[in-house]
């Protein structure tokens, strides 16, 4: 062996050797003498085979252990295309692997190989045959073998045969079986990288996979591995398709098995068992993603040093090219494999993180849905300890509604934390990279490097304390926004009192106010910001001033081509990664801030009360809404009648909605015990509908039964309303039931309960809605009938004529049972109907249902029996909504950026930002042309003045971070106050709009622009524009700089800028149109979010209800992650079409210089290499960048679109309402109104101008100072006649009088501030009792305190002059809902400074009611309406109201008019002039005495009041 040298290698013996023993003695002489020895042992080694065999051997073993553990009972068989073996690919593969091992066996035996190579081939050949047995399993795991194998053979031979070639000293040539073996093994090799994979079906658990829909597998499932790891083909006819036309779900690639909702909503609820915290839950639940993530960037970070490196030796082999020992050529290569490959693993870090952004967001989001659902709601305390910062200063500080700050977390938290990803990116890569470029570094300048490097060091904790300052502002920033969105969603959600009282400037003020705290802390955030990126990009370049200045002046070392431009590119890419941890930093903050927020919530949830199943009965127990409240109820027992009505009345405040949410598991049990059925219907006092429509508000979800429907909605006197809709049961209701009355939404509430079969319903005050004769039907058909037979019945109801014919009647009073009487088998009686005196119409509607038969009407045909109708699938319904509002969107200017530019202040400030950017660009490329200069000089013997090119290169250096930072203060501050304007406008114009505008815009999508949308434009777009004006320029000057040196580079520049902009015009329209859905797709989350936590008692009362709303998010979310992940993978495509293009370009770029070397100068050449290798990051940063600010500018886009709405009124639409006119009636005296006399003169009333009359040629008079009622069924005119003398109609002919003044004739606000309104529903706000009763803060206290005590002693309510002993309510409300609760504010009292929950959720209903009353008393306006206000008052609590009002009226001079709807008879009997409607025509009026006398239709309503002898009695006792 000695003889052979390889004795010297340590080797005995070379295994199956058979090479020419003189072929390798010669050869080995040769090397020998060449100093790239180890290329040649390198070379040697893999000659021996011993890889070779390890290959074969580890391959075998594994294929025998898979074999032998492999449960053989289930046998995959292929089902389909997916699973089928694509025959050319097949063929293909064969037939190379055969010819590559047919080509070795011959080389072998020519001794030019190794027989080991010959053998693996064969072992592959032999593996890929048996493969095509017909099992889908072992088909997979054979190929991973062959492919394996092949791989393996292809490197080993090529650093055998190929590795050697780089030495220049080496002549050999290869035999031409070799060249043909290896030809045909790497295309073998690369026909299976372009084979398309085959389609294995999941395993999943049986619960998973039966919520899974069947369908085919995503195209990303089954591409082949070059196109998953490297082009993402997969992709190009989406983006052909993209380029064409818009976009639209459907055209969307399939959501992959492994990121379907429940596949990680399983995942998500494993790994909270192990992790606890939200941090290790998502470490347990992603690790492969993470581990993946940090082995690809780290690879990423670390092959990026090879072009460094390659441009080092390029550099040093034009210096001085006899000296190389490599040949020029294998530098060029490296100038293309180094980016390519980093590109490569940079992408697939990207495409795995953002497939974690994704997973991240749809388990986190149904793991909070899950959560809320299953949990009461929390404390105010508690999300105020989650954003308080330790240094609150604010007394009052805004507190957040239940709705909007689970929004929050669900929407702006979750994406923090899915952004908070890269923290693996800095951790793994940036410190990789790091350390590699500072070991570079230091072999290139030895010591002076290590001065450099330990300054950056000790500089670079002044980032680190910023970073912590930051943390404070962005957690300060967080609450703030909380309050923010909390804020709009609580007044959107009540939009229509706001305009009854005309309070839209006080509350714009209100908001404009939280706006200004959020934008300082925004500021504040940005400039340290800036700060901190300054000092990231100041610290490289003073290390790198101080190693030049150490280099030239201390160690005496010139200042070479090679060195300079290398520690250039090493200092820039330390600086880079510097920069990059610091940008970065603060997504790290945030994600720090919110997964402790997100935590919180999770520790401070209480899970519902779960009851033992059994028959309805309670047996001493007491109840409270929260462990806070100070509200009760105390040792209740009652014992329900099984199948029967049982019945609960009591004072406003006694108890009784309580009593309901306690049947429900709503409250705290602190002692007794409660049993009840799994299955409870409930219809909740404040009627809760989902934003569908009315027959699937009514099915609920529920399978449908036609004779079952259409008995429940007769019952519920429904179709006689359905006549009036275009739709029939097919309408939508709208959000929050906007398109129905208030009767309407609480019978088709009703109807929810009734249809469903469950066993016991609890009905909350449904009746208050109602008129008495649609009451009297409703009680005729439901419950005098056998529809709730064997139904266990709670009825919380105030009509004194049902108790009586109840099983069982249970009276509450102050949380105490003060009465209980049984009276089974009582036989329920209808109450006597005049049926021909029915009203055969139904039209009275709210103001925003005339838009929806518009809008209904213009799109579809009238069905008259759509009740009997298809009704559009879920998913047609939740395809339609996101593709119409990303069409709404509409297409966005290319050039929209000069209009947010406009915005920020003058002209002049947009021209200076975009000077600022190109001057920024000028001075860094300023710093790389002046080093080339400096270095030249050395050959010209001109560089002794080092004085003069170091100070020159100091004051370059300092200009560079001079202007960049003045840069980002420039747009940062630009776009500050963009984004206030945009705000400002944004939030006059939705206050400001009619409201038929919220009928076709739901709040869910309002709010998300408010969130979302604004979010983007506080944060990002300014930023990202920046980021494209600077990235533009520094391509242009870059090409420019390079040109200039080299003139024939301009050709691949060009070609290379032509590929970058096809390929990025191609993805921009694609990636801009799926960015477009991917932000439709948000709002039907965010509604359905909204929507559920409203209804939540509704839900979790009905068995397996809060499950079937789950698979609807489930739904919703499949579709928002098929867009997301399409947006993501869109990016990866054109980045690596990109990077190939200008990694070819860096390569022509050395081989130019190469061709000159020695004709340039090596400084300038260095120059050209060291722009030309960035030119790729720069084109894909420009390609990213302008399709970024393109996606950002439609944020910009969807709130300028809804800040530009029409205004109800435009501020010219009215003259001077003091001028003169010859109409006296148009003229408004300087103190109008004088008096409350209102005159409708042949007034016929449309709601929508093209619409149908709702009222026709009413003539009516009010005297000032009467009190006038107006009563007639549900649906006859009545709100109609009521919103007219507000202006929410349109008045088509006719005139309206108030105070002998057209009310058409002046703005719309001046009227509203004029008359005042106690709506149906009272709206209460987040704030204090002040801040309800005076949103605009200019009534005097005085009179805020002289209307509370007027109201002392109705419902409990009692008021308490000094404020300081007052408790805050009556503690707290754990549902999150609109139904009211009945526990009183307090046994000491209400104060001006008592606080009010959202919805006034602390007060009782008739609490709420006597405080909207109290608002009334405090406007003293001269006209008063009361739209049904006390309808679901007890009696007692109505008269107090009535009381009230009576001593105000006489108090204050007879010149104030009262008119009121009612449906309750005994309220109105006194009043002195009765309106009685129906079809929208007046149809009696008179005194209730005159109308009692003439025996019409008034007579019949008091017949069937159930109070006719009380009403008759009254009625002489007055005469």
């Amino acid at each position: 062996m000695d003889r052979f040298g390889l004795r010297e290698y340590g080797w005995d013996s070379v295994p199956l050797r058979s090479q020419s023993l003189y072929t390798l003695k010669s050869t080995y002489e040769k090397t020998s003498v060449s100093s790239l020895q180890w290329i040649h042992d390198l070379s040697l080694f893999a000659r021996a085979g011993y890889l070779q065999l390890t290959i074969v051997v580890a391959s075998f073993l594994v294929i025998v252990r898979h074999l032998l553990h492999r449960p053989y009972s289930k046998i995959s068989r292929p089902e389909g295309n997916a699973h089928a073996v694509s025959l050319p690919f097949e063929l293909s593969s064969q037939v190379l692997r055969a010819s590559s091992l047919a080509f070795m066996i011959v080389a072998a035996t020519q001794r030019e190989t190794s027989w080991t190579d010959a053998v693996t081939l064969a072992y592959a050949f032999i593996l890929g045959v048996l493969r095509l047995i017909n099992d889908l399993e072992w088909r997979h795991v054979a190929l991973h073998h062959v492919n394996f194998v092949l791989t393996g053979s292809l490197f080993i031979l090529t650093i055998g045969e190929l590795l050697p070639y780089i030495d220049a000293d080496y002549t050999e040539t290869m035999s031409p079986m070799m060249v043909c073996g290896l030809s045909t093994l790497a295309a073998a090799v690369f026909v299976a990288l372009i084979t398309r994979r085959e389609w294995i079906p999941p395993s999943l658990d049986i619960d998973i996979s039966e919520k899974i829909p069947p369908r085919e597998p995503s195209p990303e499932e089954t591409c082949s591995w070059l196109e998953y790891y490297v082009t993402y083909e997969w992709l190009t006819p989406l983006m052909l398709r993209g380029m064409r036309r818009q976009m639209t779900l459907e055209e969307l690639p399939q959501l992959p098995w492994y990121d379907e909702p429940f596949v990680l909503l399983a995942r998500i609820q494993e790994a909270r068992r192990k992790g606890k915290s939200t941090f290790w839950t998502l470490v347990h639940f992603l690790p492969t993603e993470i581990v993946t993530m940090g082995c690809w960037i780290a690879s990423s970070f670390i092959l990026e040093m090879i072009a460094p490196y390659a441009m080092y030796e390029l550099l040093r082999y034009l210096s001085n090219p006899e000296a190389s020992h490599f040949r020029p050529w294998v530098w060029l290569v490296l100038l293309f494999v180094g980016p390519l490959s980093r590109s490569v693993c940079f992408q697939q870090y990207i495409f795995t993180s953002t497939r974690l952004l994704v997973r991240v967001r749809a388990a986190l989001t149904q793991e909070l849905y899950y959560k809320a659902m299953g949990s009461m709601e929390l404390d105010d305390e508690v999300f105020a300890e989650i954003a308080a910062t330790g240094k609150e200063k604010e007394g009052n500080r805004q507190s957040t509604t239940s709705t909007g700050r689970l929004a929050n977390l669900m929407g702006a938290d979750v994406d923090t934390i899915a952004r908070g990803r890269d923290v693996v990116l800095v951790a793994c890569g940036v410190t990789s990279g790091s350390v590699v470029s500072l070991i570079g570094l230091y072999k290139l300048l030895d010591w002076s490097a290590l001065v450099g490097i330990v300054t950056m060091l000790l500089l670079s904790p002044i980032p680190v304390l910023i970073g912590r300052r930051m943390v404070g502002i962005q957690r300060d920033m967080k609450r703030i926004q909380d309050s923010r969105i909390s804020l709009i969603s609580e007044y959107l959600a009540s939009i229509r009192a706001i305009k009854y009282f005309s309070w839209e400037d006080a509350i714009i003020k209100k908001i404009n106010d939280v706006r200004l705290s959020e934008q300082n802390k925004i500021w504040a955030l940005n400039m340290l910001y800036i700060a901190l990126n300054q000092l990231t990009e100041a610290i490289p370049n003073l290390s790198l001033v101080l190693i030049f200045t150490l280099q030239v002046l201390v160690r005496k070392e010139p200042l070479t081509a090679d060195v300079a431009f290398t520690a250039i590119t090493l200092i820039r890419t330390l600086r880079r990664n510097l920069a990059m941890a610091s940008n970065m930093s603060r997504g790290f903050t945030a994600a720090g801030v919110s997964i402790k927020r997100l935590d919180r919530y999770f520790n401070s949830t209480t899970p519902l009360q779960s009851h033992p199943v059994g028959q309805l009965q309670i047996k001493n127990a007491t109840f409270r809404r929260s462990k806070k409240a100070s509200f009760a109820l105390k040792d209740i027992s009652i014992d329900f009648v099984e199948g029967g009505l049982n019945v609960v009345t009591g004072q406003s405040g006694s108890g009784k909605t309580t009593l309901l949410m306690s049947i429900l598991g709503e409250t705290i049990l602190e002692s007794g015990t409660i049993t009840r059925p799994k299955d409870i219907a409930y219809a909740s006092q404040s009627p809760w509908l989902q934003n569908e429509t009315i027959r699937e508000n009514i099915l609920f979800n529920s399978t449908f039964e036609q004779a079952r429907y259409d008995r429940v909605i007769n019952a519920c006197g429904l179709p006689i309303d359905f006549d009036e809709f275009p739709e029939r049961d097919g309408t939508e209701v709208g959000e929050n039931g906007a398109s129905l009355s208030g009767g309407q939404k609480s019978r088709v509430a009703l109807a929810r309960a009734l249809y469903s079969k469950a066993p016991v319903i609890l009905l909350d005050d449904v009746f208050s809605a109602l008129d008495s004769k649609t009451s009297a039907l409703l009680w005729e058909e439901a419950f005098c009938g056998d529809l709730l037979k064997g139904r266990t019945v709670v009825l919380v109801s105030q009509l004194p004529w049902i108790a009586p014919q109840a099983d069982l009647t249970i009276t509450l009073e102050n949380g105490l049972i003060k009465d209980v009487q049984q009276n089974l088998g009582v036989v329920r009686k209808s109450v006597t109907l005049h049926k021909t005196l029915l009203d055969d119409g139904n039209v009275d509607e709210t103001v925003e249902v005339a838009a929806t038969h518009t809008a209904e009407s213009n799109g579809a045909k009238a069905n008259g029996n759509k009740s009997n109708g298809a009704v559009k699938s879920a998913e047609d319904k939740r395809r339609d909504e996101v593709t119409q509002e990303a069409l709404k969107t509409g297409p966005t200017a290319r050039l929209q950026f000069f209009q947010y530019m406009r915005l920020f202040g003058n002209p002049f400030y947009a021209m200076l930002a975009v000077s600022m950017s190109i001057l920024s660009t000028a001075s860094f490329v300023g710093t790389g042309l002046w080093i080339a200069v400096w270095v030249d000089a050395y050959g010209k013997d001109d560089a002794y003045d080092i004085g003069f090119y170091l100070g020159i290169y100091a004051a370059w250096s300092l200009a560079d971070v001079l202007f960049s930072g003045l840069t980002y203060i420039a747009y940062e501050n630009g776009g500050w106050y963009a984004a206030r304007t945009l705000h400002a406008t944004f939030i006059k114009a939705v206050m400001t709009v009619p409201l038929s505008w919220y009928k076709t815009t739901p709040i869910g999508r309002v709010v998300n622009r408010f969130s979302r949308d604004m979010d983007s434009i506080d944060t990002a777009l300014a930023s990202m524009l920046r980021l494209c004006i600077e990235m533009l320029t520094r391509l242009g000057l870059q090409i420019a700089a390079v040109s200039s040196v080299l003139p024939i580079f301009m050709l691949p520049a060009a070609a290379c800028c032509a590929v970058g902009i096809v390929a990025g015009e191609l993805y921009t329209r694609t990636a801009v149109a799926v960015k477009r859905l991917v932000s439709s797709s948000q709002s039907p989350l965010f509604a359905h979010f909204a929507d559920s936590l409203a209804g939540l008692p509704v839900i979790r009362a009905r068995a397996n209800m809060p499950q079937i709303f789950g698979n609807q998010l489930a739904d919703k979310l499949r579709v928002f992650e098929k867009a997301c992940e399409t947006q993501f993978n869109c990016n990866r495509w054109v980045a690596l079409k990109v990077d190939m293009m200008t990694t070819l370009v860096t390569v022509a770029a050395g081989a130019i210089a190469v061709s000159k070397a020695g004709l340039v100068a090596a400084g300038l050449v260095g120059f050209s290499l060291t722009n030309a290798t960035t030119l790729s990051q720069l084109i894909i940063m420009l390609v990213r960048a302008g399709n970024e600010l393109e996606i950002e500018l439609q944020s910009f886009h969807r709130v300028r679109e809804y800040a530009a709405v029409e205004p109800e009124e435009k501020p010219g639409d009215y003259k001077s309402v003091t001028g003169y006119s010859d109409n006296p009636e148009s003229v408004l005296p300087e103190n109008w109104p004088r008096t409350g006399e209102v005159e409708f003169r042949n007034v016929t009333i449309k709601y929508d101008l093209d619409g149908p009359e709702i009222l026709k040629n009413i003539n009516l008079k009010f005297a000032a100072g009467e009190r006038v009622a107006v009563v007639g069924r549900t649906g006859s005119g009545k709100s109609t006649l009521v919103l007219s003398l507000l202006r929410f109609t349109n008045i088509v002919s006719g005139q309206i009088l108030f105070d002998g003044v057209d009310i058409t004739t002046f703005p719309r606000k001046r009227l509203r501030e004029a008359l005042t309104i106690i709506p149906q529903e009272a709206v209460l706000f987040n704030g204090d009792v002040r801040s309800n009763l005076d949103p605009t803060g200019k009534v005097p206290t005085e009179i805020l305190e002289k209307a509370l005590q007027y109201c002392s002693g109705i419902a409990s309510f009692q008021y308490h002059q000094n404020g300081g002993d007052a408790l805050n309510g009556n503690g707290h409300h754990d549902g999150i809902h609109g139904d009211s609760s009945d526990e009183p504010a307090s046994n000491i009292g209400i104060t001006l400074s008592t606080p009010v929950k959202p919805k006034g959720e602390n007060f009782s209903h008739g609490q709420r009611q006597v405080l909207s009353l109290c608002r009334a008393l405090v406007r003293k306006s001269k006209l008063m309406l009361l739209d049904e206000a006390t309808a679901s008052m007890d009696y007692e609590t109505d008269q107090g109201i009535q009381e009230v009002l009576r001593k105000e009226l006489s108090e204050h001079g007879r010149d104030r008019t009262l008119v009121t709807i009612a449906h309750r008879l005994k309220t109105i009997i006194d009043y002195d002039r009765v309106v009685v409607m129906s079809a929208g025509s007046v149809l009696e009026v008179g005194s209730p005495k005159e109308l009692y006398e003439a025996k019409g239709q008034f007579y019949d309503m008091m017949k069937h009041s159930g109070e006719f002898e009380d009403l008759e009695e009254f009625l002489n006792a007055k005469a």
